[in-house]
């Protein structure tokens, strides 16, 4: 707004001058004049826009006026008082007073117009424009700074969603081209490659109609899959909104006195986990003494488990003996009947007989001596298996 008013007073003050310049006095000037320029322009900027977000109203005719001014400076003193107070109640100059009124509402600004329009509109019309300190001007630019921050953060989040919306938007459209080209692939295979009729010279509708049908029931059982995640997904949604507003709720109605709380309430917690932890470790101790233990009387078990198979298999050869030899008992039982009927045939024959021949007699003498050792030494065999099976069977008497 002052960039016009101070480029005009600059050529007519010092225009006279540049001629007796040289030309590194001329680029110094330059350097100068254009780091002013970028200096008004950036203050300019700020005072628009404080002025913009303050009263809208008030720039209404701002570039009028500085038309004016640099239109009237040729003019005389009084014809620039009453353009002043002429163009000050009409275009609004008096709000420009003091740059800290900007800061307050439009009210108060709007009251103090009449007070500090003579002031404000001469030192406009003149060129050297409001006085504006430091304190006032970073105080300005900080104000606006803070402004410009979070439009910028808001315009940050809102692209970083319109962003994360794209990308999910293009990725939807990623995962429907490759289900088109994956549906044209299988249809081009199954219907038109695999279904084409050479006889007919043509494509069975049976085979379109059941490639249909098992493509619609594939889509809806897929289409089923992503309404039930989108459900969980709505879930997860609600249910971290729910937990966001709730600690939104938490942290507007925190005060001191919880955050103590919270301490008093930590410190507890603390000295019972540490209590927890001194349990912890005397349990791992008395759980590796059992499981010392355990191993020890775990060894020892299977040493009893490995002599109880070796007893119980000796058992059962024992008795698969025991059984043999009851069954070779039986046998040699039978023979003994055989052989005593057969003796006591002998008897009743030799009873028969008064002489016998002596070479029959030697032999049947012969032959009842062999028969009478075998006897003696077939129960010789039965008292020995006797005797073994009384000791098995104590054995296993005294392990049951």
């Amino acid at each position: 707004m002052s960039q016009g008013v101070h480029r005009s007073s600059i050529s007519a003050t010092s225009g006279s001058h540049y001629d007796e310049l040289s030309d590194t006095e001329l680029i110094k000037l330059v350097g100068e004049l254009k780091q002013n320029l970028k200096a008004l322009q950036l203050e300019n900027d700020v005072l628009e826009r404080v002025l913009t977000r303050l009263d809208p109203s008030l720039l209404q005719g701002i570039q009028q006026a500085i038309e004016y001014a640099s239109k009237f400076q040729s003019y005389s003193s009084m014809n620039v008082g009453s353009f002043v107070k002429s163009q000050t109640s009409k275009f609004g100059f008096e709000s420009l007073a003091s740059p800290s009124r900007m800061l307050t509402s439009p009210s108060k600004v709007s009251t103090r117009r009449i007070d500090s329009s003579a002031r404000v509109g001469g030192t406009v019309i003149f060129g050297t424009g409001p006085r504006v300190n430091v304190l006032e001007r970073s105080e300005l630019v900080s104000t606006e700074m803070e402004i410009v921050i979070r439009n910028l953060e808001k315009v940050r989040s809102k692209a970083a969603k319109q962003h994360a919306l794209l990308k999910a938007q293009l990725e939807e459209i990623g995962l429907r081209v490759n289900d088109i080209v994956k549906s044209y692939e299988l249809f081009d295979k199954q219907v038109i490659v695999e279904g084409w009729d050479s006889i007919a010279q043509r494509i069975p509708a049976e085979i379109w109609i059941r490639f249909m049908t098992e493509w619609v029931k594939a889509t809806d059982s897929q289409i089923g899959k992503l309404r039930l995640r989108t459900s969980t997904l709505n879930t997860h949604y609600s249910k971290l909104k729910g937990q966001i507003q709730v600690k939104e709720e938490l942290s507007q109605n925190l005060r001191p006195v919880d955050f103590d709380k919270l301490k008093i309430e930590n410190g507890e917690c603390i000295s019972v986990i540490e209590q927890k932890i001194q349990q912890l470790g005397e349990l791992k101790k008395m759980t590796g003494d059992a499981n010392l233990n355990l191993a020890v009387h775990k060894k020892a078990l299977m040493q009893q488990n490995t002599y109880l198979a070796n007893v119980l298999r000796t058992i059962r050869t024992k008795q698969q003996q025991a059984a043999v030899l009851d069954r070779e008992k039986n046998v040699i039982e039978d023979e003994a009947d055989k052989l005593e009927d057969k003796l006591e045939g002998v008897r009743k024959l030799r009873s028969a007989f008064e002489v016998p021949d002596v070479m029959d007699y030697v032999r049947v003498k012969a032959e009842v001596a062999d028969l009478k050792h075998s006897i003696k030494m077939l129960e010789n065999r039965s008292r020995v298996q006797q005797f073994a099976l009384k000791s098995l069977t104590r054995q296993l008497k005294i392990l049951n």
